[in-house]
């Protein structure tokens, strides 16, 4: 995979809800500075031997594969390179532990994680989470999703 693995415990209970994360090889697959360059393409396969996830820049001539960007009704990922993330169903049985998958799009302030006292604290913050989203509305402006297209294969 292109990226780093940050935890190789899948399984929230014993990871502190940490689960298998990646970090992308680049620094613009999230945040401002994914917002900076006009947003991205995200494309996720699930199948019974793997999970792979790749991150296209959505500016980036020449990158995005074309059967994603012509939005074709079949697409090839074997032709579309290394993906960012990788699981292959070496350690863990794919289809034991996945069912069908939902697409939310979610924007939690104070979830299982940001939520917590300490964790609010430690990033400098004062106060609680709580208390912080409810006083100051103005930090959420540019808080939103602005989604061009969801394609579903199967």
């Amino acid at each position: 995979m292109a990226g780093t693995a940050t935890g190789n415990d899948c399984d929230v209970d014993t990871s502190n809800n940490a689960g298998c994360g990646v970090q992308a090889s680049t620094d613009y697959s999230f945040g401002p500075s994914f917002n900076a360059i006009g947003g991205g393409w995200y494309a996720m396969e699930r199948n019974p031997d793997s999970i792979s996830v790749w991150f296209w820049a959505r500016n980036a001539t020449g990158t995005v594969p074309s059967d994603m960007s012509s939005g074709n009704d079949s697409i090839d990922t074997d032709a579309w390179g290394t993906p960012t993330a990788y699981f292959p169903n070496t350690q863990c049985d794919i289809d034991s532990h996945f069912s069908a998958n939902n697409i939310i799009f979610d924007l939690t302030f104070c979830g299982d994680w940001a939520g917590i006292d300490s964790v609010f604290n430690a990033a400098g913050c004062p106060g609680d989470c709580v208390d912080f989203v409810n006083n100051n509305a103005s930090s959420f402006a540019d808080a939103y999703w602005d989604v061009a297209a969801v394609r579903v294969y199967t």
